[in-house]
């Protein structure tokens, strides 16, 4: 028994130091063309972890922005970490991030200044717009728990922001029971924080999630209501690429995102 305890942990203590490239390509109904085929590099909830050169190096030439959805230090950690983390991520493409949790209680008047050097852009209730040629995809960038968020969505419909054709939006944000509790109307929404449970038992699922992130602990969700609804957006939520409060993961594996872009192939310039 305990030879079969020690194996446990052994597993668990890899799977947490270990991960996946999940690969997804991801329909945006107001993508322009230009972006069909865009690549963003996405992780989330990093921690404590250090990422590797060799993590990163095999994406080089291969993504066209690194978005990060927060918790990127945490209370007590060195910063060193941090910096490595940030340094190697924006050595691959233009990046973005947000804060998460741990993010505030880590310190953020330190943290903002790691990331301004590390050339990271902070988007604290922020929107800018991606580039591709003549044409542009806006990204917003959600504070944590933030109380700006609905103004900031408001402020921009009223700017007219929408082109003809409509304007594709991507969200990135730590929580996301703070993007389902803005409603939002947007093509993508990118978010963590739920580390996926970290303790995944079959036919009990994340065994120690809070019980409100357990229909949304990890994977791809609609943001729909209801049938009636006719929204198309989507959500994804991160298992992330470290761990909280103990270095384990069951049946529960790290993750880095790589998403492609892609119009709706009705729209698509093929089956114009």
């Amino acid at each position: 028994m305990l030879a079969g305890a020690v194996m446990l942990l052994l597993h668990m203590w890899r799977e947490a130091h270990t991960y996946v490239v999940s690969e997804d390509e991801v329909e945006l109904v107001h993508l322009p063309t230009s972006f069909d085929g865009a690549t963003i590099l996405y992780l989330s909830d990093t921690h404590e972890r250090l990422l590797k050169i060799n993590d990163v190096e095999k994406f080089r030439g291969k993504v066209d922005w690194v978005l990060i959805g927060g918790d990127v230090a945490q209370e007590g950690i060195s910063w060193s970490i941090v910096r490595q983390n940030m340094s190697l991520l924006s050595s691959l493409a233009p990046a973005f991030v947000v804060y998460g949790n741990h993010d505030k209680k880590a310190g953020t008047a330190y943290l903002s200044k790691l990331l301004e050097n590390s050339n990271i852009q902070l988007l604290q209730d922020k929107s800018v717009f991606l580039h591709k040629g003549k044409e542009q995809v806006q990204l917003v960038g959600l504070d944590y728990r933030s109380k700006q968020g609905q103004l900031l969505f408001q402020k921009n419909r009223e700017q007219g922001r929408r082109t003809k054709e409509g304007n594709s939006t991507i969200v990135l944000v730590h929580d996301p029971l703070d993007a389902l509790r803005l409603d939002l109307d947007v093509d993508l929404v990118l978010s963590g924080h739920t580390h996926g449970g970290q303790m995944v038992l079959p036919l009990l699922g994340p065994i120690f999630l809070n019980k409100a992130y357990r229909a949304v602990s990890s994977g791809w969700f609609s943001l729909k209501r209801s049938m009636e609804d006719k929204r198309d957006g989507k959500m994804l939520v991160s298992r992330g690429y470290g761990t909280n409060h103990l270095p384990l993961r069951l049946c529960c594996p790290a993750e880095i995102h790589l998403i492609t872009l892609r119009m709706p192939t009705a729209k698509s310039p093929d089956h114009l």
